[in-house]
């Protein structure tokens, strides 16, 4: 296949002015990302210091140097403000946990590796507590309940289809009941600030591979 050494269309009367309208769109794009991420992070560092209960809106604001109305316009309410730090919390944990999936070649593996980081959610006292705070907040508001949820989890619950299939399993009826039994137990787990043992998890990962029919001994 030939390289394209065609000569760059010559600039016409207005292509300039589109130019740099579409860079300055792209630095205020980038701009606004930025603002976005650091509310975010703000937002999660007060709350991991006020947990159980949630900081008020004033304390946001002031600790991030903006204004109510900049916040309100960026996310619309407090309540989309916190889905928004738990969305990126559960998008954090769906990257840890394809890079540790990723660190196994048998999909048997892959699954055990899943269900591991999903229970170890609930191991560390202080970020337990912060869940509790986040997720007592949002389902007092209504925020997340039903489809919400599944949707919210989903990129958690995908990572799931890949091994399923290698093993021969159905990824979207048998990976509904893994992540149904597993997600089932962190939030046990996290409402009873309690956290699985290793024998636990050990056991759940048993059970699991027994009931997609999969060979549990190495």
């Amino acid at each position: 296949m030939q390289n394209d050494t065609s000569p760059e269309r010559p600039l016409t009367v207005g292509d300039r002015a589109a130019r740099a309208a579409d860079r300055r769109l792209e630095r205020q794009r980038v701009s606004a990302a930025d603002e976005v991420d650091r509310i975010l992070g703000v937002t999660l560092a007060l709350i991991e210091k006020s947990a159980p209960t949630m900081p008020p809106v004033s304390e946001i604001t002031a600790a991030a140097g903006i204004s109510n109305q900049t916040l309100y316009r960026t996310f619309g309410s407090k309540d989309e403000l916190i889905l928004a730090v738990l969305e990126r919390g559960v998008i954090r944990v769906a990257e840890a946990m394809r890079l540790r999936m990723d660190e196994f070649e048998d999909p048997r593996d892959q699954i055990l590796a899943w269900i591991r980081v999903v229970l170890r959610q609930v191991s560390a006292p202080a970020a337990a507590e912060t869940s509790r705070s986040v997720l007592g907040y949002l389902h007092q508001a209504g925020a997340v309940g039903g489809a919400n949820q599944v949707e919210l989890l989903r990129p958690l619950t995908a990572l799931l289809a890949e091994p399923l299939t290698a093993l021969g399993s159905d990824p979207a009826r048998d990976g509904d009941c893994v992540s149904d039994l597993v997600l089932g137990a962190m939030r046990r787990h996290l409402w009873d600030s309690t956290a699985p043992s290793a024998a636990e998890v050990d056991a759940v990962g048993r059970f699991v591979l027994r009931g997609l029919g999969a060979n549990v001994e190495r």
